[in-house]
């Protein structure tokens, strides 16, 4: 007797072989090149990508989306001495 695998693909049970040929039998994607666009910062048509990058590094621009790192949080500190203030505020206020 054989046995069967079924996955769901698209809401439906189908049999697992099927579906890995469907998938092999696609084929690569490929990026296209950019569609021209005005350069906000210097007000040129940019036509490649590597232009694009040219004008990103000569005015210290980033692309909002690629490069996340300087998003992230930083932590919080507290200034020198404030903690302690905070403490002896408490506690004046309670009465010690």
């Amino acid at each position: 007797m054989t046995r069967k695998t079924y996955v769901m693909h698209n809401g439906e049970l189908v049999e697992k072989h099927l579906v890995v040929q469907q998938q092999e039998n696609r084929a690569p994607m490929v990026m296209g090149d950019l569609q021209p666009y005005q350069s906000m910062a210097t007000g040129e048509m940019v036509t490649s990508r590597s232009r694009h990058r040219e004008i990103l590094r000569q005015h210290n621009l980033i692309e909002v989306g690629n490069e996340t790192s300087y998003l992230k949080s930083k932590p919080i500190t507290t200034p020198a001495g404030r903690k302690e203030e905070i403490i002896r505020q408490v506690r004046k206020y309670q009465g010690y």
